[in-house]
């Protein structure tokens, strides 16, 4: 203020020039500078750490996984052992039976199925690819149930596009359904054809920049066994990467809870809910964490519900065939394994294999962390500050801490065998991990339909020609299953994401693979995370592309 008073007696002193006195001008008012916008609340994960802020990051973020981390970012990032499964002799061989297990085609397989492998879906350890439009879903699957949550009478809870004979001869198409082909029971085929086609959606940011999205419509045709209930409703997915379930599986239900609020007493417009299912093992109501409603409980029940389900390989948690009643030819193939072999496809020592082999996946360790200086990147260190500001962390829980990580409940693993009590996994047990998901169910906002059309899309009611037809808003599915309604979805671990690509580089992002890139997926978010969105839309072009840098180091 001095300052700017003694300038204007300067200039008045001096006149201008000329000889008239210039009149006196209008003091200019200091400017006040603003104070920066607060950092919103620190974000409170229950693990029994110092709340973490918008704006400090911390050196140990850039582990992950913590001790499961691994430093490979390359197509390996999603399927390498840990150091200390590797230093250890005898769990680095049980990691190699589960990575053959995991990847080797089995005996046994079908009746109807989806795939021959686990590595058949998730692609390097990684994520699935949504097919193109027509093609055949390879590493997708479809879910299938009646608006009440209830299993199709006829096609049970899943679509299994594949009979047997595709994964066992040379004619892959051999096993593709047929129209009604397999009412009669005397022939098997895959249930039904479902594939894909897009619809485009061009959209504008508010400074200008376009922006465009594809949205998936899905089709069912060549229905083998007759037709679907007439309320069916549809649920697309993409398998997702494989790795850092056995983390997830030990943070405490307690903290988890904890982060519950049903009905949004806080009043913040995020409102997550915990999926409590059955253990098939123990028979307990727990919470539940696995695949993309949060249905499975644990990495073992995820693995033997995925053979059962996905490959058509029993196992002694799941020991009936993938065959609902009213499927007679798959029953009539069961009926044939079971003369030939009365064991169940897969033995249990297999099954702690695959369930190892899961449970310790390495975690990917940060991108843009200099380990030497224990500096940040510039962009990566804005983009979550502004991850922070803009909201997502309401549902994206950075941080979390595991307890004790219990061995199997089906045995210790041996070199031939199990013994009855399996050791704790030092490994997982007590780690500071960064997955950034609170592992509830939110509400994304939309609603679906299903109708009859024929291929020019004209109305229909029943034939050959006859396809089931779903058109969605939004994220919803409009499947309820178990706790989730047909707008929810848990919220996904983001840690590795930005190596998606890079293991495979036909991955995409969101459940059902619609959104090519990270952008995009952010730009498909609803529901309670509308506003989250909005808040990015809203942000500069520089600002956007530090979000994006933060998620791609992840």
């Amino acid at each position: 203020m001095v300052f700017i008073l003694a300038g204007s007696l300067l200039l008045i002193s001096c006149g201008g020039g000329g000889g008239s006195s210039s009149p006196e001008p209008t003091p200019t008012p200091p400017t006040v500078p603003t104070d920066p916008p607060p950092d919103p609340e620190p974000t409170v994960d229950h693990s029994g750490l110092e709340p973490m802020s918008a704006s400090t990051i911390l050196d140990e973020e850039y582990l992950s996984g913590g001790a499961a981390s691994v430093f490979v970012s390359n197509q390996d990032a999603f399927g390498t052992r840990p150091e200390p499964i590797a230093d250890d002799f005898q769990l680095d061989g049980f990691f190699t039976s589960g990575d053959h297990l995991f990847r080797t085609p089995h005996e046994d397989i079908g009746p109807i199925l989806n795939t021959g492998t686990c590595q058949g879906c998730h692609l390097n350890d990684g994520r699935g690819v949504a097919p193109d439009p027509m093609a055949p879903m390879l590493s997708m699957l479809v879910k299938v149930g009646r608006a009440n949550g209830e299993q199709d009478p006829i096609y049970g809870d899943q679509i299994q596009p594949f009979a047997e004979q595709s994964f066992t001869t040379n004619d892959f198409t051999s096993g593709f359904s047929v129209h009604n082909g397999s009412v009669n029971g005397t022939e098997l085929y895959g249930e039904a054809f479902p594939f894909l086609e897009y619809e485009t959606i061009d959209g504008t940011y508010p400074d200008g920049t376009s922006y465009q999205l594809r949205k998936p419509i899905y089709k069912i045709r060549d229905l083998s066994f007759g037709e679907f209930a007439d309320d069916v409703q549809f649920s697309a997915r993409v398998a997702p990467q494989a790795f850092g379930v056995g983390l997830l599986a030990e943070i405490p239900q307690d903290n988890i809870l904890a982060l519950a609020d049903p009905d949004d007493a806080d009043g913040d417009g995020i409102s997550g809910r915990a999926s409590m299912v059955t253990d098939a093992f123990s028979n307990q109501t727990v919470l539940g964490r696995f695949a993309y409603k949060a249905q499975n409980p644990t990495v073992l029940q995820q693995v033997a519900g995925a053979y059962r389900g996905d490959i058509g390989i029993t196992n002694t948690i799941f020991p009936e065939e993938p065959c609902t009643d009213q499927q007679l030819a798959c029953l009539m193939v069961a009926e044939q394994e079971s003369k030939i072999s009365p064991e169940v496809d897969f033995s249990d020592r297999k099954l702690a294999l695959v369930e190892f082999y899961n449970r310790v996946l390495g975690v990917p360790a940060r991108r843009g962390f200099d380990t030497d200086s224990k500096a940040w990147n510039d962009d990566v260190a804005a983009g979550r500050k502004l991850f922070f500001e803009v909201g997502c962390t309401s549902c994206h829980t950075p941080r979390h801490v595991t307890g004790e990580a219990a061995g199997s409940v089906l045995g210790g693993l041996t070199l031939t065998g199990l013994t009855e009590e399996a050791e704790p996994i030092e490994m997982l047990s007590e780690q500071t991990i960064f997955p950034y998901t609170d592992l509830l169910l939110h509400d994304m906002g939309g609603s679906c339909q299903v109708t009859r059309e024929l291929a020019d899309g004209q109305s229909c009611q029943t034939g050959e020609a006859c396809y089931y037809v779903q058109r969605c808003e939004g994220l919803a599915d409009g499947l309820p299953q178990g706790d989730a309604s047909g707008t929810e979805w848990k919220t996904p671990a983001l840690w590795g994401i930005g190596l998606v690509q890079v293991v495979n580089a036909d991955s995409t992002f969101l459940h059902d693979g619609r959104a090519r890139t990270l952008e995009e997926a952010i730009l498909w978010h609803g529901g309670e995370a509308e506003q989250a969105k909005n808040t990015f839309m809203e942000l500069t072009s520089t600002e956007r592309n530090q979000l994006i840098s933060f998620l791609e180091s992840l």
